[in-house]
């Protein structure tokens, strides 16, 4: 049980039998204040070949964002700053990041939470902690049907004070 346990936090898991398929070259950022949920999503996807960046709250989790263009953002709800919500607002709203799907990973049970991601602009919600082969699922969903349809020319990355002022009016709604 506690090998089962481990093997699933930690993505060392038993080979699946419906093996899921991911794109060469993935990028997903990870935006969550546990270093532990950091970590255990982080290995979970490098042992699938997905390059991941990490962020601890939602304002670094934009910073981020704006700056690597990833395919896929992980974003918890509860964290310090800018939580999950404001986050994936602001982002969804950014013509830099608008085409990004957000999945919200969260513990909470609450169905309202669920309801009011999607409103805020995320695609899914996975419930912690992640299942290794619903977390691939996802990724592998939202990054075949949105993540390969990027804008055919990168935008141009917003002056650091432009995001900084962008940051803060988040912040203020």
């Amino acid at each position: 049980m506690k090998k089962n346990i481990l093997c699933r936090w930690f993505g060392h898991a038993r080979p699946a039998t419906d093996a899921v398929q991911l794109r060469e070259g993935l990028s997903v950022l990870i935006v969550d204040d546990s270093r532990t949920q950091l970590y255990a999503l982080q290995k979970m996807l490098n042992a699938e070949g997905v390059k991941t960046y990490t962020a601890e709250n939602g304002r670094q989790g934009i910073l981020m964002a704006r700056h690597a263009k990833p395919d896929l953002i992980l974003m918890d709800i509860v964290m310090p700053e800018i939580n999950g919500f404001q986050a994936t607002r602001y982002l969804s709203k950014q013509q830099d990041t608008a085409h990004i799907p957000v999945v919200i990973i969260s513990g909470s049970e609450e169905q309202s939470d669920k309801v009011w991601a999607i409103k805020l602009g995320a695609r899914d919600y996975i419930q912690k902690p992640a299942d290794r082969m619903q977390l691939l699922q996802k990724v592998s969903r939202w990054t075949a049907e949105v993540g390969v349809n990027r804008a055919t020319s990168p935008a141009k990355a917003a002056p650091a004070s432009d995001i900084a002022r962008d940051i803060a009016r988040a912040k203020a709604v």
